[in-house]
């Protein structure tokens, strides 16, 4: 064999080898290019599923809009619409665990995404879980410090933990960012009355007051800001424009009481009495209720056996339904010697 034929030869063997690598380099190409269009496919259908499901939520086929955010995360797991819809449609029929459970996934998915930290700590707040819900709040104001929703919804925590001057901080924050809104000023208000600073919640009552319609929260609190210092006339006149529109034992209680811290013991016995038909658990309208009578009963020479037994009756059917109640056993022990 001459030297020509060996080259001709080794020249076909080399082309045949180059011609299997590109076809296997074109076979591989294929493959990966087949993958990446059945992830594109998946993907773009998943986020489908999501827009279709969200519009199911919105007309109210709520079975179906689970099923297609369910279908969606199948087909993408890390989708966050998907996790967030789905809480979404928990948290609108009522259901927080499995909302709580939904928005924990989208936060897994992104620890930086704002709505689902807040919606999170919503959940956990409704709940009644405050602790939980104050460290996820700060997370969301770490992401979104001038969030009015989270610096709102952090300071109404707070005071549910009877940490109120903690809660002070994000509900001056609150009215800072949103000057109109009648709910964030009621809760400054409403911190400023749990610190005793009742000329301060006061004037926020009366913010509030001026942003929307007097609500319960408005009336009764600025009601009782008055009583505490003293303003009786001006607590009366609050908490008469309340029971005009609404039937409220709290609104009657407190009206009771600011007429017998007035003297006024009939008024105030009617009020109280009045309380007591709305909710007849209402202690603090028994325990007025004993007073009135007892006041009544002393200061008109101890002659109406009848005031002396209502009052004591009044009094141990408080302590039946509040057993921790010092003061009323007290009155109740040292007036039964009587």
């Amino acid at each position: 064999m001459n030297r020509s034929t060996v080259f001709w030869k080794r020249g076909v063997l080399v082309c045949a080898l180059c011609g299997v690598v590109i076809v296997m380099g074109m076979s591989v190409g294929c493959v990966a290019s087949q993958e990446e269009r059945e992830e594109a496919r998946l993907l773009a259908s998943a986020e489908r599923r999501a827009d279709e499901a969200e519009q199911y939520m919105a007309m109210g086929y709520i079975d179906t809009a689970l099923a297609e955010f369910g279908m969606a995360l199948e087909e993408n797991p890390d989708l966050i619409e998907a996790h967030m819809g789905m809480g979404d449609v928990y948290r609108e029929i009522g259901n927080y665990e499995l909302a709580k459970r939904a928005y924990t996934r989208a936060t897994k998915v992104d620890p930086n995404h704002f709505d689902a930290q807040y919606s999170l700590a919503v959940m956990h707040h409704l709940l009644s879980e405050f602790g939980e819900a104050v460290k996820v709040y700060l997370r969301a104001l770490a992401i979104e410090p001038s969030s009015f929703v989270a610096n709102r919804d952090i300071a109404g925590a707070y005071m549910q933990m009877e940490q109120p001057e903690i809660a002070l901080r994000y509900a001056k924050r609150a009215t800072e960012l949103d000057t109109e809104h009648q709910e964030a000023w009621t809760n400054l208000a409403s911190i400023y009355a749990m610190m005793k600073e009742y000329r301060k919640a006061i004037d926020c009552y009366r913010e509030a007051a001026e942003l929307g319609d007097l609500n319960e929260r408005v009336l009764l609190g600025l009601g009782d800001a008055h009583i505490h210092l003293g303003n009786y006339k001006r607590a009366i006149t609050v908490l008469e424009t309340y029971t005009l529109r609404e039937q409220s034992s709290t609104a009657h209680e407190r009206m009771g009481y600011a007429y017998f811290k007035s003297k006024r013991f009939v008024k105030a016995l009617g009020h109280y009495r009045k309380a007591l038909v709305i909710d007849e658990n209402d202690t603090a309208a028994m325990n007025g209720i004993g007073a009135c009578l007892m006041t009544r009963y002393i200061q008109e020479g101890r002659e109406n056996k009848l005031w002396r037994d209502e009052a004591a009756e009044m009094w141990r059917k408080s302590l039946k339904i509040r057993p921790v109640q010092p003061h009323i056993a007290d009155l109740l022990s040292r007036y039964n010697r009587m």
